[in-house]
């Protein structure tokens, strides 16, 4: 069974971008949430994810709320908070929450692309 990669976000066009990139780069099944229930549904459901992006302003919490949620859950889950925000404040509140890395999709989309796939790259021996 191929291990577990969550995508939480409210943004359909980034959930879709965001797959892709993972899919490119590692052998796993991605299931992705639009909300935080979605989410913490999901994390309940299968405790094994072995990586995650989560957003920051996902419905009706926060992305560290949900990055805690999976924290508590699965502590080995390599996280990274992907947010369309570039704030240091939600660098670190996800790094608190338990996230590893912080991705802006505010940056030019060749930076993203290019920090997303280095990331996973590092993650890859993890994850299986």
């Amino acid at each position: 069974m191929k291990p577990l990669f969550l995508i939480a976000d409210d943004s359909e066009s980034k959930r879709e971008l965001l797959e892709r990139i993972v899919l490119r780069n590692v052998d796993v099944k991605v299931l992705t949430a639009r909300t935080t229930e979605e989410a913490h549904g999901l994390i309940v459901e299968h405790v094994e994810f072995a990586g995650a992006f989560i957003d920051y302003e996902i419905p009706s919490e926060n992305g560290p709320a949900v990055i805690a949620h999976l924290k508590k859950h699965n502590p080995n889950c390599c996280i990274a908070l992907v947010t369309s925000a570039d704030c240091s404040h939600y660098r670190e509140e996800a790094e608190r929450a338990g996230a590893e890395a912080f991705v802006s999709t505010a940056w030019p989309l060749d930076r993203v692309e290019t920090d997303l796939n280095l990331l996973l790259a590092e993650w890859k021996t993890q994850m299986q």
